[in-house]
């Protein structure tokens, strides 16, 4: 197996390719629609290729097997991590095929001095996946989507739905606008808790987790309270906090899109149904501010989280994958 640098003269051809496939990935995960897909692989090709060829922190390599090519490799190195950005190759490898090429990898990272490998895969990528399966990556984090928003009171006549039950053991849980005065605390402790997540899911050390939590924050809520776009409440029953949620609206394909950018069950009411209770809640506001989707983020380690949302028919579109080269394996509050 060897990695060979693509040349200058197949450079254009090889990023024309890249577009559609990452275009095509887009749409068929459902992780954007039509041209928001198109958009959106454009900036990324910007964004990560400023310089084209010549860009620095990219290396774009041939995947030969046994003087065959099998597909291309898009590689980009920051912080000690060697980003797997894209993984073309023609078909489910074979598991000697994956294995020399998972070798290749591995050797030219150390070789470099590379800690990390990371890689970002859309549920469709059928290579991909197969490529980083029992080979000690661990998943970092979800995107997800619930598209569209279900009818949950279309129950056969006497039928008790589990939704129903869930609400019937913790309570009618009602979302409440946030006031002023508990925006102030609820933004220190979003921001704490999330700069928090991002290191215990392997992805940021201590300081940078620090300045991307801030700088998310910053972003979604540049006139705090009063930020366009942005719907914060509090989650109460009988009158009482249970928990907070962050709902960021969103474009999805022209149509007003929900985004679940923070949502927690305050301590000492947990495990009573409010988590469920919340998510219901957030579904018919969506439905209020014109959204037929809701899309939300995941760390991987919180395994709770993730069995109710998919509980409730959220389906996983986007999931990043984590591995220490030496081996190791490295393996909330959701942000985008």
């Amino acid at each position: 197996m060897q990695l060979t640098p693509v040349d200058g003269h197949r450079f254009d051809t090889w990023r024309e390719q890249t577009r559609a496939r990452l275009i095509a990935l887009r749409q068929e995960s459902g992780i954007l629609r039509g041209e928001d897909a198109v958009v959106d692989a454009e900036a990324f090709l910007d964004q990560l290729l400023p310089e084209g060829r010549d860009t620095e922190t990219s290396s774009i390599v041939r995947i030969i097997d046994r003087g065959r090519e099998i597909g291309t490799l898009w590689m980009v190195a920051a912080g000690g991590i060697l980003h797997l950005v894209d993984l073309a190759i023609d078909d489910v490898p074979e598991r000697r095929v994956a294995d020399d090429l998972f070798q290749a990898i591995t050797t030219m990272a150390r070789r470099n001095g590379v800690e990390r490998l990371s890689i970002s895969l859309h549920s469709t990528d059928a290579a991909g996946l197969s490529f980083v399966e029992g080979r000690g990556f661990r998943c970092a984090s979800i995107r997800m989507l619930l598209e569209p928003l279900p009818d949950r009171l279309s129950s056969p006549p006497g039928a008790v739905s589990q939704d129903s039950a869930a609400q019937a053991r913790g309570g009618s849980v009602e979302l409440h606008p946030m006031t002023g005065e508990r925006f102030e605390t609820f933004a220190a402790a979003s921001e704490a808790a999330f700069s928090a997540d991002l290191v215990a899911s392997g992805r940021y050390s201590e300081h940078d987790a620090r300045v991307e939590s801030a700088r998310q924050m910053a972003l979604e809520l540049p006139d705090g309270l009063d930020s366009a776009g942005q719907e914060l409440f509090t989650a109460q029953v009988d009158g009482a906090e249970v928990g907070v949620l962050w709902i960021g609206m969103r474009v999805r394909d022209g149509r007003p899109h929900a985004f679940i950018l923070d949502i927690e069950v305050a301590d000492g009411h947990r495990r009573r149904g409010y988590g469920r209770g919340i998510m219901l809640a957030a579904e018919e506001e969506a439905r209020r501010l014109g959204a037929d989707s809701i899309g939300l983020h995941v760390f991987g380690f919180n395994e709770q989280a993730i069995r109710l949302y998919e509980g409730l028919g959220y389906r996983r579109v986007e999931e990043r994958f984590l591995l220490d080269i030496d081996g190791d394996d490295i393996g909330g509050h959701p942000r985008e």
